[in-house]
């Protein structure tokens, strides 16, 4: 191994330098990845948008980048191509392969679910009272509504001048809080018997 490194040119060396440790770290990083390992190893430069995606420099993108540009020095070198060239079309490969891996993190990233409800996305939906609502935000009783796509219990009030009664039907109309619903009784609905 000693012998066919030191037969190599210097440009060589350097490009097989950068392609073969930066393949060694691309790779680590796909085996702790699998192991959910990979912890948020990001440094974020520009924010993509407020769900901590991470920016177009980060380890994984900074990696890729000297991925396409150490192979591809390589094989420029290789082909015989004298070093301006080379470096010139490694860049521009190194910049596609660190584009590719930011636009692939990003998809991954958006499909992935964090589990955050924002009931504000119940605004307009229609569900039925869980627990028997009381008059004029006397107090809380519960609802059950579609909230981004997922049948929740939720904590309701209403303005309305009587009591919601169980499996009436409803309408949201405010957020009171960040878990609150406020809602109103569906109009021509008959209502529900009260307990």
């Amino acid at each position: 191994m000693f012998d066919w490194w030191s037969t190599l040119g210097k440009a060589l060396q350097i490009f097989y330098g950068i392609a073969i440790t930066t393949s060694a770290v691309m790779l680590l990083q796909l085996v702790l990845m699998l192991f959910g390992m990979d912890g948020d190893s990001d440094f974020d430069v520009d924010d993509i948008d407020d769900h901590g995606t991470g920016g177009i420099l980060s380890v994984r993108t900074v990696t890729a980048f000297f991925v396409g540009f150490g192979w591809t020095g390589v094989a420029a070198i290789e082909a015989g191509w004298t070093l301006l060239p080379a470096i010139v079309v490694s860049t521009g490969v190194g910049g596609a392969f660190m584009g590719g891996v930011f636009l692939l993190m990003r998809t991954l990233y958006s499909m992935r679910y964090t589990g955050t409800l924002d009931y504000h996305n119940a605004i307009g939906q229609v569900g039925n009272v869980y627990l028997r609502i009381p008059a004029a935000m006397a107090g809380p009783g519960q609802i059950e509504v579609l909230v981004q796509g997922r049948l929740r219990v939720v904590q309701a009030f209403t303005r309305a001048e009587r009591q919601l009664g169980n499996s009436e039907r409803v309408r949201v109309t405010e957020l009171i809080d960040e878990t609150t619903l406020l809602v109103e009784p569906l109009e021509g609905e008959p209502r529900a018997e009260e307990d």
